[in-house]
């Protein structure tokens, strides 16, 4: 009787310690998910496949604040809401039209119409390193997603002689340090969490 009351004063000693610090806890969640590089002058940027509003406004910044004069827009994936209206297009022409809205100009923008995934956009993208002889490259993405992509693109491309430096887009949805408040935030720090899992164990 006596050590089952000692566990559960543990138990609640813990459970109370997990509530107080709950916020801390959650937001070191999101921290790991979070890893980006040091912005500095570069060959190309790269803007991976997805979220063309929140990445398309980033990569105008970096642009504008001429880290680079070529933004390359990757991505097949097709946007199924705006097959409703019979309209084909994919992730990589949003990006490019986001960009064009805020005035890049179309002499400074590529579009790669390829590419499903993170392992396939940077098989795509070091072809494409290659064959322009780019050295230094911006990989923009989710700031959510630039742990996955930092692991999987730096050991990729520096190999290949070819420095990756990787950086994210804030959402326009959620705080990513206050993901839990927002149904955006769970899924995403959610989904981003079995992706890292997936590429530690598959890559």
């Amino acid at each position: 009787m006596r050590k089952l009351f000692i566990l559960l004063i543990l138990l609640f000693f813990l459970a109370t310690l997990l509530y107080l610090f709950r916020a801390r806890a959650l937001r070191s969640c999101a921290q790991f998910l979070i890893e980006e590089n040091t912005l500095t002058k570069v060959d190309a940027m790269f803007v991976l496949s997805g979220g063309g509003y929140d990445r398309g406004n980033e990569a105008v910044k970096i642009f504008n604040a001429s880290f680079t004069n070529k933004i390359i827009c990757t991505g097949g994936n097709a946007v199924t809401e705006l097959c409703v209206m019979d309209i084909d297009t994919l992730e990589s022409d949003m990006t490019a039209a986001n960009l064009r809205q805020h005035s890049i100009p179309d002499s400074c923008i590529v579009l790669i119409r390829n590419g499903t995934s993170t392992k396939e956009e940077a098989q795509i993208i070091l072809d494409y390193c290659f064959k322009n002889n780019l050295k230094k490259i911006i990989v923009l993405s989710s700031k959510l997603h630039t742990h996955r992509v930092n692991s999987f693109f730096r050991s990729k491309f520096l190999s290949a002689g070819i420095e990756p430096i990787v950086c994210g887009a804030p959402s326009s949805r959620f705080n990513e340090m206050e993901w839990w408040r927002e149904e955006e935030g769970l899924i995403a720090v959610n989904n981003e969490w079995i992706k890292t899992v997936y590429y530690w164990c598959k890559y």
